[in-house]
């Protein structure tokens, strides 16, 4: 064997072994169905609480409805927490599309359903402010919409906003007391506040 091939080979496996080790990073620190499998065997869960006087809060200022997408779960909670200091202080609903709940015609039942959540949570909470969350590369709004909505980032942007201001009158008209405010959140954790 020559030092070419044996320096090839030496490098194969330090490559081997460098995607072993981060194969096995990854799959230490992502549950399996298994080990949730087995975790829910548990008939207790403790989680810590944020405040202690919680059975002592009675309001919410805002209800924030946003889309159910699971990739920005943790980037709307910051948004919430570190933006606009709202810490267990907002309701939240997650349903497809956000605000294409109001605006879409194929599903009339999500519009009227949403609809009687904020009139009880109005009557509940006391809420004062709906914020009205969409994001991009939505994919509810790919299927009621069409695949082309994103094309560009400008026709994404146009489309959302259409549908966050029509949102907002549908809402404004309905529950004259509260005040909605639209916006829309790239998967880069950018918001945009959309204005009439």
């Amino acid at each position: 064997m020559n030092i070419k091939m044996k320096m090839q080979l030496f490098f194969g496996f330090i490559v081997l072994a460098v995607a072993g080790i981060l194969l096995a990073m990854y799959l230490a620190h992502k549950p399996s169905l298994t080990a949730f499998d087995e975790i829910m065997k548990k008939n207790t869960f403790i989680v810590p609480v944020s405040k202690a006087d919680l059975s002592e809060m009675k309001e919410a200022s805002t209800l924030l409805i946003s889309c159910v997408d699971f990739r920005l779960r943790h980037e709307t909670e910051e948004l919430m927490r570190t933006q606009f200091h709202l810490s267990d202080d907002y309701d939240e609903v997650a349903i497809p599309g956000a605000s294409l709940v109001l605006t879409q015609r194929n599903y009339p039942h999500w519009k009227e359903t949403l609809e009687d959540v904020v009139a009880l949570v109005e009557q509940l909470h006391k809420i004062k402010r709906i914020i009205l969350l969409d994001h991009r590369d939505c994919g509810a709004y790919k299927l009621l919409i069409g695949k082309e909505y994103n094309k560009t980032k400008e026709l994404e942007t146009d489309m959302h906003q259409k549908r966050l201001l029509e949102a907002k009158k549908i809402l404004e008209k309905k529950f004259p007391k509260i005040k909605v405010y639209t916006m829309l959140i790239g998967l880069d954790g950018v918001v945009e506040n959309f204005h009439e």
